[in-house]
């Protein structure tokens, strides 16, 4: 039995985006990936985030990762914060999926080092050094590494598929769209009603906040990071030794802000043995070779001829999404690199060094 009976209010949260900035992975996968990270946290870690960012107006509902990780995209559109936009998304020159997936090898579109790879290396030094900012710093870091996790967030093919019509339950729309929040919407709706019911785990049940999703994230929970995925967690936030990380790390830090600047040509200048922002984005950019542009959107970078919108609500495409759990992978692999880096910041001087994970949920 399938989850059907809320659609219309499914679809007025996830589906409806004339509003929404152009690149933001919608709120509802940005809130997911968080209620993952939190139930990983170490105790000690989400208290000091709460305080960190509600320092003087407490909120009145608990205080939910959740929350916190989609206020990036709430203040997008407010003139101080424009500078920020480009830190949402990086796409690689000559990118150009699905018949071409190049991911910095000829260098990025756009400043150098303002992008998502950047803005999660900043951000992770900036709170590491104990910079001033920090209430900011940490809700842009949390919200950036949802980013990395939507693949057309690392592509700069029409700007990460907004332009590119397609079809979604015979309703015209775009590429973005359909990977922001109409795959995510389908799925939610499509949960089995079992996970309606609680999972045995404090850790799990804490974490939700009776949202129209939670009986989604526990399927991804119980199904995937306990089953499916359970021995490849522990690799999902390491990062594999580099030679740059001593340079990384006594390089001078430059702020956020509109001024960020960088010169290094290196593509894995923002990755260190402790956050590796471009280890772990470059699997997800060929997905949009191997599965996110569909072959009928494959035409030649420069061409000008009409190109019609295809049907993507299909057994072909989503069908092949879905039984693949390719959305569920992401959003769960987001939520683990999330916990760990802010554990490996936040966390009290008794627990472990490094990024790492509370275990266990069960």
């Amino acid at each position: 039995m399938r989850i059907r009976s809320a659609i219309t209010t499914c679809f007025a949260l996830f589906c409806i985006n004339g509003t929404q900035n152009v690149y933001a992975w919608g709120a509802a996968g940005h809130e997911i990936t968080a209620t993952i990270a939190q139930m990983y946290l170490h105790p000690s870690v989400l208290p000091q985030i709460c305080v960190l960012v509600y320092p003087y107006t407490p909120p009145k509902e608990p205080c939910h990762l959740s929350t916190i990780a989609t206020w990036a995209d709430r203040i997008r559109g407010l003139p101080q914060y424009r500078w920020a936009a480009p830190f949402h998304y990086v796409g690689g020159i000559n990118d150009w999926p699905p018949s071409s997936c190049v991911f910095g090898d000829d260098g990025w579109e756009g400043k150098d080092g303002v992008n998502v790879l950047g803005g999660i290396w900043n951000t992770t030094k900036w709170l590491k050094d104990g910079n001033p900012g920090a209430s900011e710093a940490v809700k842009f870091l949390i919200h950036f590494l949802g980013d990395l996790h939507q693949p057309l967030h690392l592509t700069a093919r029409d700007r990460g598929g907004n332009d590119d019509k397609v079809h979604f339950h015979r309703r015209i729309t775009n590429l973005h769209s359909v990977w922001d929040s109409r795959l995510l919407s389908n799925a939610i709706l499509d949960t089995n009603s079992n996970y309606s019911h609680p999972l045995p785990s404090r850790k799990v049940e804490d974490a939700l906040k009776g949202a129209i999703y939670d009986p989604y994230i526990r399927s991804i929970v119980w199904e995937g990071l306990s089953q499916a995925w359970k021995d490849q967690v522990d690799e999902w936030y390491t990062c594999p030794s580099t030679s740059l990380t001593s340079s990384l790390a006594s390089r001078d830090q430059v702020p956020l802000d509109r001024n960020t600047m960088t010169t290094e040509t290196n593509v894995r200048r923002w990755d260190d043995d402790f956050v590796c922002p471009y280890h772990w984005a470059k699997p997800n950019s060929r997905l949009n070779c191997a599965i996110t542009f569909p072959k009928e959107l494959d035409w030649p970078a420069n061409s000008t001829d009409p190109h019609p919108a295809p049907e993507l609500d299909t057994s072909v495409y989503a069908g092949k999404i879905r039984k693949l759990r390719v959305m569920e992978r992401l959003l769960a692999q987001g939520g683990i690199r999330t916990a760990a880096i802010l554990n490996g910041l936040f966390a009290t001087d008794d627990a472990q060094e490094g990024a790492f994970l509370s275990h266990p949920l069960f």
